[in-house]
């Protein structure tokens, strides 16, 4: 399937600014929130009001308008969320960017026309996962950040759907949607929009005697993605929109930013290559950065060099070392300009000194005020604090940057919908007016006005170019590419200028989009049929992080009626587990929530085999297995179980998960125990005890600081002896790799729920490491 060489810009939007600096900037489409039910609702976010004067900004303009509607929900929200929807629907939103499959499937029922984009959130990484979602009603999958451009071109060239790349902006170090750490540590769920970004505080990394090999580093720290070098390679990947990060981001970010990417989006359309211009990379290094450049997943996995060390904020631009102090004033030999107002950070031992220049005096001690070169020795203050000479400079604003973006693209109109006009002004005849562009005629008019003779003096072609290009405070620009016109008649300026804005409110009409509100009865969408859940003897389970052949569970756990093991352990274990638990007790099998090419080859080549040699239980993560694992229940009996990383927080999400063939849920991390209670109303769960993956990467830390890898194989030290890292609270993090596809995950002790208030419990599952 080839899909056309044309890609959309999407751009972020955290407030009114932003969003008109991303129009102007040459956005084609924009993201945005409204206060609830966002993924950055720290940002200022949108008002009803104001969402919807952007739409109609955005319109005027041929730019599209999505909603982040990117968290999960609870019950009682979902009828809000829903409101919201469909009043935004009626002023023409162009999509909505969901994570709750619950909710997305209300909104399809709802309103079949409107689009909907599959969130990063949904951790989508495969093609089978792209496919079911596409055949549920998603018409856009944002893929996860953590696929190469190879990976991503093979999911695009398969799938009908549209796909969306992120390829600037803040990294996650987990697997979108799969992390935990904010909620397990301060109660603050990113799948919530509530992130505290645990993963930028510093950590400690242990080994299994307790030495310290990295002690309070910023280990988990991403550096942002820069994916401009590789547009070209993104053209032929058949993405169908690139995602540009930061609705927490100022609006001169924002224009800088999308600015640059659109320079070289057309400049790659028209000549087919790609120079990314010196002072273009640098200018995007200084408006924002952490700690230098990074290429995210795009070209390869990448390890140390992909991680903040150095600092997990916005670095800037390397100015050179202090080489002297006297009193306010520190020395040092630029390695890049500075001027006035410009701002600093100077990294002194563990101490930050954040400031603005206040005055710039040269080698010899004299104040200058005016903007020092590369290469000068100067002395910059003000300096309030002590530093430690050879201590970083790094500049983190440039006044100058921020002022000439700020006066070119947030405070100005420049991203008009580009016109043509054929005017004809004949004697005796009505005025008649065109307007068309490249692709249509846009309307055809016959003004109600008839010129006059010219007494004094005649109307010129100057005279209604000039009318005609008075157009700067709207959203369209005016070509005047035919005038036809007689000598000797007369039209007065003022009818002209009339013309002009009657012309400029006929085509406001025509795109901002008022549609009719169906009469749609929110009750009968949410109506809910509650099916008797069978109530059972709970079945006792053991959860087995990492399965080793020694020890013998039936021993240790003697009370488990279920065994629960990873597919990872039966590539290498699977006799050992057969002969030891096979007639003795149920054996699960579990499939992780992200699995990459060498494992995804041998299940699909020994799933089927090995489930009916003596499996009677499956354990999902994710749809990229559903298909295959149906398949198999047409030959044998199977019990189905949506796991945690699922993320069902709804009874919408639950039965839908029934609907499409799990018999269990496990309910999402981040659900309260009243939640829980009305969840198991309508369909059988199984409770997860003591344990809990807080974080899926693609990032190994163990291969970037254990085995020194860059992109050599790895000595794989997590098959030799057990990590733990440590955050700055004192709490531990198990480190368990899957060795196959390089996957880490950080598994946490976790709160318990009280089993015994909930009923209608299927299993309650003991998970050990």
């Amino acid at each position: 399937m080839l899909k056309k060489n044309k890609i959309e810009l999407l751009a972020p939007a955290g407030n009114m600014e932003c969003f008109i600096a991303a129009c102007n900037a040459g956005a084609n489409a924009i993201y945005m929130g409204m206060p609830k039910f966002n993924a950055r609702t720290m940002a200022q976010n949108f008002t009803e009001e104001q969402f919807i004067a952007a739409i109609d900004y955005a319109h005027l303009r041929g730019i599209k308008v999505y909603l982040t509607l990117n968290t999960l929900m609870y019950d009682e929200e979902i009828k809000e969320a829903l409101e919201m929807v469909l009043k935004l629907d009626s002023y023409g939103l162009d999509a909505v960017i969901l994570q709750d499959i619950g909710l997305a499937r209300l909104i399809h029922k709802m309103l079949p026309n409107l689009h909907l984009h599959a969130s990063t959130q949904m951790s989508v990484y495969s093609l089978e996962q792209a496919y079911f979602l596409q055949s549920i009603g998603f018409t856009r999958i944002v893929l996860a950040r953590e696929l190469t451009l190879d990976e991503i071109k093979y999911i695009g060239e398969h799938l009908e759907a549209e796909i969306e790349v992120f390829v600037h902006g803040a990294l996650c170090v987990s697997l979108s949607g799969q992390c935990l750490l904010s909620s397990t540590i301060g109660n603050r769920s990113a799948n919530r929009g509530r992130c505290a970004q645990p993963c930028r505080m510093r950590y400690s990394l242990l080994n299994s005697k307790g030495k310290i090999l990295q002690k309070e580093q910023y280990l988990l720290s991403k550096k942002d993605i820069y994916g401009l070098p590789h547009m070209a390679q993104i053209f032929l990947s058949h993405i169908d929109s690139i995602k540009i990060e930061g609705r927490n981001k100022t609006p001169e970010y924002v224009a800088l930013v999308v600015s640059k990417y659109r320079k070289y989006i057309d400049q790659y359309s028209l000549e087919q290559k790609l120079e990314i211009e010196q002072q273009d990379e640098e200018e995007i290094m200084q408006i924002f950065n952490r700690d230098g450049k990074s290429s995210g997943y795009l070209d390869h996995v990448k390890y140390q060099e992909s991680i903040t060390l150095h600092s997990p904020k916005n670095t800037g631009i390397y100015l050179g070392r202090v080489i002297n102090q006297r009193k306010m004033y520190v020395q040092v030999k630029l390695e890049k300009n500075i001027d006035l107002h410009d701002g600093i950070e100077i990294y002194s031992e563990e101490d930050v000194v954040s400031t603005v220049v206040t005055c710039i005096k040269d080698e010899n001690g004299n104040t200058i005020n005016k903007e020092a070169k590369a290469g000068e020795c100067v002395w910059l203050g003000d300096i309030s604090k002590k530093i430690k000479f050879g201590s970083s400079i790094y500049k983190t604003s440039c006044y100058t940057l921020n002022k000439n973006i700020s006066k070119t693209f947030v405070h100005a109109n420049r991203n008009q919908r580009k016109l043509n006009v054929d005017i004809k002004i004949k004697k005796e005849e009505r005025i008649q007016v065109r307007v068309w562009d490249e692709k249509e005629e846009i309307f055809m008019q016959s003004m109600d006005i008839v010129p006059e003779k010219a007494i004094k003096k005649a109307l010129s072609k100057e005279d209604i170019a000039t009318v005609f290009s008075k157009t700067l405070d709207t959203a369209f620009s005016f070509c005047m590419k035919n005038i036809t016109l007689d000598e000797d008649v007369f039209v007065p300026i003022s009818v002209l200028n009339e013309i002009r804005r009657n012309i400029v409110s006929k085509l406001e009409k025509k795109w901002k989009i008022r549609k009719q509100v169906n009469k749609i009865n929110l009750e009968d969408i949410l109506k809910l049929k509650q099916e008797k859940v069978e109530e059972s003897i709970p079945c006792n389970a053991l959860f087995i992080y990492q399965y080793h052949e020694d020890i013998n569970y039936l021993e240790k756990y003697p009370t488990i009626d279920r065994i629960d093991i990873s597919i990872q352990d039966f590539m290498k274990y699977e006799e050992s587990i057969f002969s030891k638990y096979g007639s003795k007790v149920e054996i699960a099998l579990y499939i992780p929530n992200f699995v990459l090419k060498n494992l995804d080859k041998w299940i699909k080549q020994n799933l089927e085999r090995i489930i009916l040699r003596g499996i009677d239980t499956v354990i999902l993560s994710s749809f990229s297995y559903l298909e295959l694992i149906q398949n198999i229940r047409k030959k044998k009996k199977l019990t189905l179980i949506a796991d945690e990383a699922f993320n069902i927080t709804n009874v919408y999400s639950a039965l839908f998960m029934k609907e499409i063939g799990f018999d269990v849920i496990v309910p999402a991390f981040d659900m309260e125990i009243s939640h829980i209670k009305d969840m198991a109303k309508y369909v059988k769960l199984e409770l997860v005890k003591d344990y809990v993956t807080v974080m899926t990467s693609r990032y190994c830390i163990l291969g970037s600081f254990v085995a020194n890898r860059s992109s050599k194989k790895c000595s794989m030290p997590c098959l030799k002896e057990n990590y733990i890292l440590k955050d700055s609270y004192g709490f531990q993090y198990a480190i368990i790799c899957d060795h196959i596809d390089c996957i880490m995950r950080l598994v946490k002790e976790r709160k318990n729920i009280d089993q015994n208030s909930v009923m209608n419990i299927y299993g309650i599952r003991k998970a050990i490491i």
